[in-house]
């Protein structure tokens, strides 16, 4: 009878104590598999998943998912480093309560025009829905402004220069030109001019929502260190 009262209350308790220690461990392979699988891949990452008590991993909930990772690809993106909190995950039904972290070096090419370079993306919100603040270094943007025109006119700047709150200036062919960059209702961001670019007159476009193109702006400052833009990630881009 004591055998048994001691089973009872020995095996449960080897059991929690088991969940405790090792799953959390076990679980941050599994999540990078399902990464994998989701066709993010990087020369280096690191998981820890944690869930308080951990024996929540039982029923594939985990309080909190930190992945970090360098030299990353994911749908599209390439990242020279990945830092990102995902909280109250679901690990089967792939969601998230909240998302947090920063995307540096980040580059993704457009289906119709040349590949976007954004020195560093800071992610915030929740798994439906996620803000994201760009941030373009003067060179991500005069890349960015060179390739535009060149496509709309068969010629390439020899300077861009920027100024706050929303204003660029263009010189092409040792005319200078100036205008303010725009952002429509679709969330495109376009370089418009106030006089004759090359004898073009319409609005060059710089980034536009579509294939290969995961965010969509809603607004942007300008100064002379760069461009901050804020807008919003396409929820497609995480399969949702």
């Amino acid at each position: 009878m004591r055998g048994c009262l001691v089973s009872l209350f020995f095996f449960p308790a080897v059991i929690l104590i088991a969940a405790w220690l090792f799953l959390p461990r076990i679980a941050a392979p599994i999540v990078g598999g399902a990464l994998g699988f989701a066709g993010f891949s990087a020369s280096d990452q690191v998981i820890t998943v944690t869930a308080d008590p951990p024996i929540e991993l039982f029923a594939l909930h985990a309080d909190r998912i930190h992945l970090t990772a360098t030299k990353a690809t994911f749908q599209g993106l390439t990242m020279s480093s990945v830092d990102v909190t995902l909280d109250d995950v679901a690990l089967l039904g792939r969601t998230a309560g909240a998302v947090s972290g920063t995307l540096t070096g980040v580059r993704f090419a457009p289906s119709d025009g040349p590949v976007v370079t954004i020195a560093s993306i800071d992610l915030s919100g929740t798994g439906t829905h996620i803000g994201a603040t760009l941030r373009l270094s003067p060179a991500d943007v005069k890349a960015l402004a060179s390739d535009a025109v060149k496509s709309a006119l068969g010629v390439t700047p020899s300077r861009v220069t920027l100024d706050a709150p929303d204003r660029a200036t263009v010189v092409v062919n040792g005319v200078s030109v100036g205008g303010r960059l725009v952002i429509d209702s679709a969330g495109t961001l376009s370089f418009r001019p106030t006089g004759i670019l090359g004898g073009f007159t319409g609005p060059v476009v710089l980034v536009s929502p579509g294939p290969g193109v995961p965010f969509r702006i809603a607004s942007i400052a300008v100064s002379p260190a760069g461009v901050t833009a804020s807008g919003t990630v396409d929820p497609s881009l995480f399969g949702n």
